[in-house]
C-alpha cells in the first residue's frame, strides 16, 4: 500500500479504548484493486472511505509496517465510510511506524484567508485549545522570572 498522509491527532471524550490518529492515507483494497482513503488508525482498527461495495462483517487486509498485512473487519457503514477493527490489537509501535513512514502535508489556507498563517475551521475547533489559560500562563512567566532574578542576585551576594 502507497501512504501519503496528513496526520493529527484526535482529542475529546470518546469511548474508544485506543486513540484515534487522524489521517488522509491513499490506500488500495487488495481483494477488488478499489480505491481507498483512509481517515484514521489506532491499534484496534480503521475508518475508510471507498466506493468499494462493502458491507458488516467483511474482512480484507491491510498492509502495515512492522506487522505486515494485517486483516480488518467491517464494524459498520455510512455511504462511503466503514469502521473497520482488527481482530487483535496491533502494538503500538505499528501505529507509529505507520505515521512516521507517512510524509506530512501542511494543511492549505483557505483563499482569500487574511494572513498567510493557519485559518481556524470547525475541525480545528473539536479539536480543542490545549493551552493553559493566559492568566496561569502569565503567573508562571512572572514567577520564573522572579525567581531567577533572585538566584542572579544571591549568586553577587546581594541577597
Amino acid at each position: 500500500m502507497q501512504v501519503v498522509a496528513r496526520i493529527e491527532r484526535l482529542k475529546g471524550g470518546n469511548r474508544r479504548s485506543a486513540v484515534r490518529h487522524k489521517l488522509r492515507l491513499d490506500a488500495t483494497l487488495a481483494t477488488s484493486g478499489e480505491k481507498a482513503l483512509i481517515h484514521n488508525l489506532s491499534s484496534t482498527g480503521i475508518l475508510i472511505e471507498t466506493t468499494a461495495e462493502l458491507a458488516a462483517a467483511d474482512q480484507f487486509e491491510v498492509e502495515l509496517p512492522d506487522v505486515g498485512a494485517t486483516l480488518a473487519t467491517v464494524i459498520w457503514s455510512s455511504d462511503n465510510f466503514f469502521g473497520c477493527q482488527f481482530p487483535q490489537s496491533i502494538p503500538s509501535s505499528a501505529v507509529s511506524a505507520a505515521l512516521l513512514r507517512s510524509p506530512f502535508t501542511p494543511a492549505t489556507p483557505a483563499p482569500g484567508a487574511a494572513d498567510a498563517g493557519h485559518e481556524e475551521t470547525a475541525e480545528d475547533a473539536d479539536l480543542g485549545d490545549d493551552r493553559y489559560p493566559f492568566g496561569v500562563r502569565l503567573r508562571v512567566i512572572l514567577g520564573v522570572s522572579a525567581a531567577l532574578w533572585a538566584l542572579i542576585l544571591w549568586g553577587f551576594g546581594v541577597l
